[in-house]
């Protein structure tokens, strides 16, 4: 299994909202799901400094906003509830609003969502509890999560139970929910990204992949290239380096917003295909334009 840090935070960015209806449906039906705002993650601890997963303002309607502060393990630990709550209250304190914890668990946790309380501890109603959420994947049943209308749901169906199917049918299945999605190509590109990085396939399970995917392996195989291998042809065919160009700048304003006049420039004057598809390629899992060399 990849490192799980820098892909699954950027699709859970990506698709905030889907995690939300996935997780917490009550909140997301009070929430204004356009509106969510990312914060900065340095929290201030006594320790040092600690950086959350992902930290997100979500305005509710009639007023008022939630604090939804998410982590990603890549098994449950026994420590991460007490984790949990001390960073909730720094962000309390850094932010001052309601905060809900949500940790979503690769390995082990109780499968599905489910709310927790600190074990061990005091339960009454004189006495202030912490509750968070949990989101054991690996024990929930893939194939109903690619029935979700979410497509956050079709990607995670990857690292989910495969039940009756094979990893190369539910490979397939991911990809053929993603491929068919009405999303902007470099969000298909990003969910079929993640299937590839969390469902790898031996070679004898790539056989049965083919032989799975039939007549439609060809189609399937240009559907589901990697974005980079999207951008890098979408450049080739025009065959100019201008073509690059812009694509990256309009991948970095999507990542990360309006850019730095000094970042522009400094795209614009690279004249090498080889850094410019280096980047190309690094841009979906980058957490900040410093991470790409663009800013210093």
């Amino acid at each position: 299994m990849p490192p799980h840090d820098r892909l699954f935070k950027t699709i859970l960015r990506a698709f905030f909202a889907d995690l939300l209806r996935l997780a917490a449906p009550r909140v997301a039906a009070r929430a204004l799901l356009s509106k969510i705002a990312f914060l900065d993650k340095e929290l201030l601890s006594g320790a040092g400094r600690r950086e959350a997963d992902l930290l997100a303002r979500v305005p509710l309607r009639g007023g008022g906003a939630l604090l939804v502060h998410v982590e990603v393990e890549a098994r449950a630990r026994r420590r991460m509830p007490r984790r949990l709550r001390a960073y909730a209250s720094r962000i309390q304190a850094g932010y001052d609003g309601q905060v809900l914890s949500i940790v979503l668990y690769l390995r082990g946790g109780e499968p599905g969502v489910c709310w927790q309380d600190i074990d061990g501890e005091m339960k009454a109603p004189e006495v202030t509890r912490f509750r968070y959420l949990t989101f054991g994947m690996a024990g929930c049943r893939a194939e109903d999560y690619l029935e979700r209308p979410e497509p956050l749901a079709w990607a995670l169906a990857a690292v989910m139970d495969p039940g009756p199917l094979s990893r190369s049918e539910l490979r397939l299945a991911c990809l053929h929910q993603i491929g068919g999605a009405k999303l902007p190509v470099e969000q298909r590109g990003l969910l079929a990204d993640f299937v590839d990085a969390y469902l790898p396939l031996t070679s004898r399970e790539e056989e049965e992949y083919k032989i799975a995917g039939g007549g439609k392996l060809k189609e399937a195989r240009v559907m589901f290239m990697t974005w980079s291998e999207r951008l890098r042809a979408e450049g080739f065919k025009e065959g100019q380096q201008e073509t690059l160009r812009k694509v990256l700048l309009r991948q970095l304003r999507r990542r990360f917003g309006p850019l730095p006049e000094t970042v522009q420039l400094q795209v614009e004057e690279i004249t090498s295909v080889r850094r410019l598809n280096g980047l190309l390629e690094r841009v979906l899992t980058a957490s900040s334009l410093k991470e790409l060399g663009l800013l210093h």
